[in-house]
């Protein structure tokens, strides 16, 4: 019986010990390879640097384009270049001039009365000649742009009493080279 029990306990220390053999037929893991993408870096742009535009007086042409006008109080603000398109700075010579026509939904009932319904208000400057330059000219922040106020405008008073009118703004800025062609401008257009 005791070669019973000591067979039993061989088999149950072999079970539990289990077999101790050097094969290398062990699987062994690789750990996961990890792609990381390339980094994309964006490319360069180059910005090319601000033109400042060029000076009115080195200019052979000259052209004007209305942004904004006020005809209540005159305020003008108007954009100067080249033909080429190239900004135009150091403007400082100009003619302006307002006028007042009669609202042609309004007509006269004097038909010999044109000669009051067209009115104007005209102010200049010859920074050569004089100093005495009438209404305020301002460059904007941005190159070629540039802002004109006057603080009397007044074409109503030189109308007929009650007239309804319709206003339009000439601007002629004019530099050593060339000036622009004086056109009559209708900020309603």
């Amino acid at each position: 019986m005791k070669v019973k029990y000591l067979s039993a306990i061989l088999a149950s220390s072999l079970l539990i010990f289990g077999c101790n053999s050097d094969n290398d037929d062990e699987v062994v893991t690789e750990p996961p390879v990890v792609v990381i993408p390339p980094v994309v870096v964006p490319p360069v742009v180059v910005v090319p640097p601000v033109v400042d535009g060029v000076s009115i007086d080195d200019a052979s042409t000259v052209v004007v384009k209305l942004d904004t006008f006020d005809s209540i109080t005159g305020a003008l603000s108007f954009t100067v270049a080249n033909s080429e398109g190239e900004a135009l700075t150091n403007v400082a010579n100009y003619d302006i001039v307002y006028f007042g026509f009669p609202d042609p939904a309004s007509p006269s009932i004097k038909p010999k009365a044109w000669k009051r319904w067209h009115v104007t208000q005209n102010y200049q400057c010859d920074s050569t000649a004089t100093d005495s330059c009438t209404g305020t000219l301002e460059a904007t922040d941005t190159a070629g742009k540039y802002t004109f106020n006057v603080s009397d405008l007044d074409l109503q008073s030189k109308a007929s009493a009650n007239a309804e009118m319709v206003f339009k703004v000439a601007v002629q800025i004019k530099g050593a080279l060339a000036s622009n062609e004086i056109e009559l401008i209708d900020p309603s257009n």
